[in-house]
């Protein structure tokens, strides 16, 4: 089948493993990157130096000013995607996500006669940034789409509200050639060792749950937002537990498999079953992971079997205390989740699952 996939150019690799899973199941794939016009390109520049200038301080773009540039470049990436779609000549145009694409756009790509199927994937939720800052956009594109694909259940009754014709719950994966085992000599040598690790956002909840490891050794965070809470909790934690804003996707995995204990934390996005990206990269490197329940979890994950669980933040410093008494029980679940998700949970299962689908 010949796809034109259309997605966000960004570090988590997003569009990149999507492309390799289609290559795999041998289709032929063109890459059109929809955050890559000039409009977006320029504004890219400008947060960045104003985040650089203002060292320390969170820069929020508001809704409205965020929203209308989208709609302002809209139509330079209406021309470019359009032009993109008439070389390739796909049978299939798969959009990831797709937040700044213009609802005409999508209407035209399905205009002329012999038009390609177009579908797309949400692998976080589809109406709101950040769960606060509603798409203007995505809503009323809905309806041009064939099937829609998202990662969470719960969306299901929102998206056919909003028009969404064919809808498959399509969760989110792993990417083994990112996420995977390293020499035990190398991930201890890496200078990411911990016994505690987490990488992520500050969110409240997160805080929480990181104020319930007071007393814990070799405590390690990676994100943005962590500082003034971390402020807040000096005293009860150890001062360096902040290692910086962000790792790449290699040092990811390395500092999973360094640690004893990796943590994850799901979104508000999460509703039912909706298993963020980090659930399954955590045991496709082989690092046990340690998250917070998940309503219909269980299709995917099994806790107590591959993941361990908490089911409220106040609770996952205790959870954590008894699996550090337990390296065995660690070593097994870390074991019978990493064959979890390379049998079940990769990229190209679910690039099966969307083409068997259509």
């Amino acid at each position: 089948m010949r796809v034109l996939l259309v997605g966000p150019h960004w570090r988590a690799g997003w569009t990149e493993s999507t492309r390799d899973a289609l290559l795999a199941l041998g289709c032929e794939v063109q890459v059109f990157y929809y955050n890559q016009t000039a409009g977006r390109q320029a504004a890219s520049r400008t947060r960045a130096y104003l985040a650089q200038k203002f060292a320390g301080v969170a820069l929020q773009t508001p809704n409205p000013l965020r929203q209308l540039l989208w709609m302002l470049n809209g139509r330079q990436l209406h021309t470019q995607l359009i032009a993109a779609v008439r070389a390739a000549q796909p049978e299939l145009v798969l959009v990831l996500k797709g937040e700044t694409i213009l609802p005409a756009t999508l209407r035209a790509i399905k205009h002329p006669a012999g038009a390609p199927l177009l579908a797309a994937w949400y692998s976080d939720n589809p109406f709101v940034f950040n769960e606060r800052d509603p798409y203007w956009l995505v809503p009323y594109g809905l309806p041009a789409y064939d099937h829609s694909f998202v990662f969470d259940r719960g969306y299901f009754p929102q998206l056919t509200a909003r028009g969404a014709r064919r809808i498959t719950f399509l969760p989110c994966a792993c990417d083994p050639a990112l996420y995977h085992p390293a020499p035990a000599e190398v991930a201890r040598h890496s200078g990411l060792a911990s016994t505690i690790c987490f990488i992520g956002t500050f969110t409240p909840a997160r805080g929480v749950m990181l104020a319930g490891m007071g007393g814990l050794e070799n405590i390690a965070i990676w994100g943005p937002g962590w500082q003034p809470t971390l402020k807040q909790l000096r005293g009860k934690l150890a001062s360096n537990i902040f290692r910086g804003e962000g790792l790449p996707p290699a040092q990811v995995s390395l500092a999973y498999q360094a640690a004893s204990i990796v943590i994850n934390t799901h979104g508000p996005q999460t509703r039912l079953g909706g298993l963020n990206t980090r659930a399954f990269e955590v045991p496709a490197c082989g690092a046990f992971q340690l998250m917070d329940y998940v309503p219909e979890m269980e299709p995917l994950l099994e806790p107590g079997h591959d993941v361990a669980v908490y089911r409220t933040p106040q609770e996952a410093g205790a959870v954590a205390r008894e699996y550090l008494a337990d390296p065995e029980a660690r070593q097994r679940i870390a074991r019978q989740g990493h064959a979890r998700v390379l049998a079940e949970h990769t990229y190209r299962h679910r690039m099966q699952t969307l083409l068997a689908a259509l």
